[in-house]
């Protein structure tokens, strides 16, 4: 890319860090190449200084990684965004959360997430929701299978979610959810039943927002895995 970007004078390197952590949440793949430091000053006409700061902060965030030498440069970090989002902003530690407790958290903004998705999505977004609902209905021998594609269902949901940070926390709750089914068990779990109860959530969002929307959170509210730790 050749086009500069304008930036204000002030906070130079934040401003770029804050293009770049948008675009390697929305664009980039694990590891993919981002240029080198001068590709970099180049694209947003700053100083040398400026973007070893920017890089500096990204990598702070653990957000990208700088490899050296030939065929070297800036690339997008071996973490997820999500993960690093986790660990940096969330504060979340290994051991020190439990399943119910992000699980509140991530219900809490279903509805936010869900809005956004009635909001903006597209034909191709409702008809890929759809056949992972179809995916889960065939899986009701096979949990794991089932949790996995509900998983993914989820995160295709919050794909459209446009407020960044809120996406972000929201994907990193499901992340850190699904890593923790080994060490929880469900309860009360009625796979059809809840593939119903998400079959009529996609069809508020296709509709868009408003009543239907509306009363298909409020169904979906108590289809939250019960679980807990064992």
């Amino acid at each position: 890319m050749t086009a500069q970007t304008a930036l204000p004078r002030t906070s130079r390197a934040e401003q770029v860090a804050r293009i770049l952590e948008r675009e390697i949440a929305d664009e980039r793949e694990p590891q993919e190449h981002l240029g080198t430091k001068e590709d970099l000053r180049s694209r947003f006409g700053v100083a040398v200084g400026t973007i070893n700061e920017a890089v500096r902060l990204l990598e702070t965030r653990g957000l990208i990684e700088v490899r050296p030498g030939p065929g070297g440069g800036v690339f997008a970090s071996r973490q997820t965004v999500q993960v690093a989002f986790t660990n940096v902003v969330l504060g979340f530690q290994a051991g020190a959360l439990t399943y119910e407790e992000c699980a509140e958290v991530r219900d809490a903004l279903e509805p936010l997430i869900a809005r956004h998705a009635a909001r903006y999505h597209r034909p191709d977004d409702i008809r890929t929701m759809r056949k992972l609902l179809d995916q889960m209905d065939a899986s009701p021998g096979d949990p794991e299978a089932w949790f996995a594609i509900n998983w993914e269902l989820h995160r295709r949901i919050a794909k459209l979610c446009r407020n960044l940070p809120l996406r972000t926390m929201y994907l990193a709750l499901t992340d850190f959810l699904e890593e923790s089914m080994q060490s929880v068990r469900i309860e009360a779990f009625d796979g059809p039943a809840i593939v119903e109860v998400h079959r009529k959530l996609i069809d508020a969002i296709e509709h868009g927002e408003g009543p239907e929307l509306d009363a298909a959170l409020f169904a979906h509210a108590p289809t939250g895995l019960r679980a807990r730790h064992i």
